[in-house]
């Protein structure tokens, strides 16, 4: 009897949780014509090794620990070829890096160095970018753009098509800046 009832009480509660965040009277966006690019975001990805808990009887090697490097930025509106846009200048110091995961052996000084060694070879051919559009909106690449998500080359000039729920579009010129 104990069991049913806290069965009873559990989905009672997820009832209620489930139903709980929706919220009447809010904005209907199915027909927005909002198509518009705010934000872009810029990140370098590389894989380290790192050991755990080093020199104890738990001491694990993790392999392939991902490290990720978090540009500064400065970017500035543009309009270009009869296109808006955005022209951001990127930069690090060594707190653009973050180390994830638990603690282990590796420090941020040593991931920083290696991150050095990476980015004058790889410039700005692998970066992850992200950009912020409005809600119900969609984004995709025109062309050679990369796409977004994943890693990509910035070393020239993109576009990108913001596709709003209505069907209408703007097309956004994206100039990445090497600032180091």
């Amino acid at each position: 009897m104990k069991k049913i009832m806290r069965t009873m009480l559990s989905l009672t509660f997820i009832c209620f949780t489930l139903t709980g965040c929706l919220k009447s009277g809010m904005e209907e966006l199915t027909n927005s014509s909002d198509k518009v690019l705010s934000s872009i975001d810029y990140t370098y990805r590389f894989l380290y090794t790192d050991t755990i808990q080093k020199g104890t009887a738990k001491q694990e090697i993790q392999q392939g620990r991902m490290c990720e490097v978090i540009f500064k930025k400065n970017t500035e509106k543009i309009t270009e070829g009869g296109l808006d846009g955005f022209k951001t200048t990127i930069s690090y110091d060594i707190n653009s890096v973050l180390k994830a995961g638990p603690t282990g052996s590796v420090t941020k000084s040593m991931l920083y160095k290696e991150f050095e060694k990476l980015i004058k070879t790889d410039q700005l051919n692998k970066l992850w970018v992200y950009m912020t559009i409005s809600d119900v909106a969609t984004i995709t690449g025109v062309k050679d753009a990369p796409k977004l998500g994943s890693e990509g080359n910035f070393s020239t000039d993109h576009i990108y098509r913001v596709k709003a729920a209505d069907g209408s579009i703007k097309d956004y010129l994206i100039k990445t800046v090497k600032g180091f």
